[in-house]
């Protein structure tokens, strides 16, 4: 994938400038009822997505691997799911988009794995 590094971590920063904004409102309100969807979106928006990236850029035969493309995709659909999941189940006790988001993050995982496995240096 072409500028991996580059978007694993433009994405990453847009979830930290969500999550903190989030975060703010929450201090603002003094209502801190969606305190763990604004944790999830800095754990694993930002966090996470910029961790893949800081590999990525050093290792960059990984991030030459056509996985590597399936690898994003499947994180940041994950990252999304589970932190707009996590409100559904705060708000209404909706669960399947929590599960989704869940699987997909560590199927994310399991992607990167493989692809730090067969491309890592010697």
């Amino acid at each position: 994938m072409k500028n991996a590094a580059f978007w694993f971590i433009t994405i990453a920063i847009l979830y930290a400038i969500t999550g903190m904004t989030f975060g703010i409102g929450m201090g603002m309100k003094g209502d801190f009822t969606y305190a763990d969807v604004h944790a999830h979106i800095n754990l694993v928006g930002w966090v996470t997505l910029t961790l893949f990236g800081l590999i990525y850029r050093s290792y960059p035969q990984m991030a030459e691997s056509r996985l590597t493309a399936v690898h994003f995709w499947v994180a940041n659909a994950g990252a999304l799911a589970m932190t707009t999941g996590i409100f559904f189940v705060i708000k209404m006790q909706f669960m399947p988009l929590v599960i989704l988001g869940a699987l997909l993050t560590l199927t994310s995982m399991i992607i990167f794995l493989v692809n730090f496995q067969r491309h890592r240096a010697a």
